[in-house]
């Protein structure tokens, strides 16, 4: 097994730029060394069939550990954090809201609200497009999860969950963890966005309470339909911890997202063009927004290509609960394994010119060809992304609606930088101008 230099030296290297770090290791081997000490020592996993070990075969010899103590400072014991019989319990009782005949729900609400938002844009106007995105994900997931509208509060609430994130990845690659009861400056700006978000979680809470029939479909009515194992009804705090989980997890990676598929678009003219030829050719007016998704195969290409060179959950983290063997390897009990989807995806063996953006490499089936770990946005396991098709379909009708009314042209380009925060940004943002089409 290759070992990479000192533990000091890795520190160093991982604190300075994490996705070069996990870059520089991709071809050292299938599994890598740090030395990071006797009793957690660390591995940065690049095999597909170790990443299938790890997430699948023996994924109950796994635990989430620091990664999951960190995010419960914001969202709890929600499904992100929780662990074993708890994440089961979990999974099961929050599987329902992501059904295909929610979906197709949903998909209408996507529609609409992106037409609302895209409605006050005007023809070359600039706009901070990830914070465009981020407040309209935030209208979209409140509205499909919780039936609550935030057009009034959704800047500050926006604004409360990039603080979340920042402080968030802050405390996962600090070496040193404090209390977050710790009087320090960023703890306290963490604790006031928590309040923020917790005030407008516990008035919606009360709400359905009033109002139970408005909420029926949501998730937030299930969870008040929800009895645990002894047959009581969550509580307001176990329902907290699962809004709080979607309002971060269901909302700001599909920000990233799409503010990278924008930002590759004004690259890409020749791309663009094609996306238009497709998007052009619907009919809102026949199809439901659900039909209409599911025969964007382009678009969802376009999509697929951009999850692959910026997949908004840019690393996992697992520690082994026991000491273990994984394909004739053995690990101490303890050891932390690293996986970067972000650096795995970009391995020249299975893409053909993997750093540049080419949506094709997805047509026709193609992504069967690669072992199952080379291409994993959505992580893998009992512990994928639940909202997996959720976001596809987010964000393809997102595309779609606003690419037939316009396109944005980058203001200020520059060489594209990943800020790997607890999700995958666009480093300094991307300024856009609105260029509406005559044709929409």
């Amino acid at each position: 097994m290759p070992v990479r230099t000192s533990r000091l030296a890795n520190f160093i290297a991982f604190q300075r730029n994490p996705l070069q770090f996990m870059l520089s290791l991709l071809y050292e081997g299938d599994v890598v060394a740090l030395r990071t000490g006797l009793k957690t020592p660390s591995f940065v996993v690049n095999s597909p069939d170790f990443i299938n070990e790890i997430l699948v075969t023996k994924e109950h010899l796994f635990k989430k550990g620091r990664t999951s103590e960190i995010l419960r400072r914001t969202v709890g014991d929600g499904l992100l954090t929780a662990e074993k019989n708890n994440h089961r319990n979990q999974r099961r009782y929050m599987q329902p809201s992501f059904y295909k005949e929610r979906i197709q729900e949903y998909a209408r609400i996507v529609r609409e609200e992106t037409i609302r938002v895209v409605a006050k844009w005007q023809d070359g106007q600039q706009l901070l497009i990830h914070d465009e995105m981020m407040q309209l994900t935030l209208s979209i997931i409140t509205r499909t999860m919780f039936a609550t509208d935030v057009e009034e509060t959704k800047a500050k609430l926006a604004a409360a969950v990039n603080v979340t994130m920042e402080q968030t990845a802050r405390t996962l690659f600090s070496p040193i963890v404090l209390p977050l009861s710790f009087p320090l400056p960023g703890h306290r700006k963490h604790q006031q966005a928590n309040r923020t978000l917790e005030e407008m979680i516990f008035n919606t809470i009360d709400q359905a309470k009033l109002n139970p029939e408005k909420y029926a479909l949501t998730m937030l009515g299930m969870l008040l339909d929800t009895k645990d194992e002894q047959g009581h009804p969550l509580s307001d705090h176990e329902i907290r911890d699962q809004m709080m989980t979607m309002l971060l997890a269901g909302h700001e990676t599909t920000a990233n997202l799409l503010t990278w598929v924008w930002v590759m678009l004004a690259q890409h003219r020749e791309i663009t063009n094609l996306f238009h030829q497709e998007i052009d050719l619907v009919d809102w007016e026949q199809k439901s927004a659900f039909e209409i998704y599911r025969g964007l195969e382009y678009t969802q290409r376009i999509v697929q290509e951009s999850l692959r060179l910026y997949p908004p959950a840019w690393i996992i983290l697992r520690e082994a609960n026991e000491a273990i063997e994984l394909l004739g390897e053995r690990f101490p009990r303890g050891s932390i394994f690293m996986i970067s989807p972000y650096a795995i995806h970009r391995n020249q063996h299975v893409f053909e010119q993997p750093l540049q953006f080419r949506p094709e490499r997805f047509a026709d089936g193609s992504s069967s060809r690669w072992a199952k770990f080379a291409y994993f946005p959505f992580g893998g396991g009992s512990r994928s992304c639940i909202g997996s098709q959720f976001a596809m379909m987010e964000s393809l009708i997102m595309m779609s609606t606003i690419g037939q009314r316009c396109e944005f042209e980058w203001v200020e380009p520059r060489p594209l930088e990943g800020e790997p925060l607890v999700s995958l940004r666009l480093k300094g943002g991307a300024k856009m101008r609105v260029n509406m089409r005559t044709q929409a």
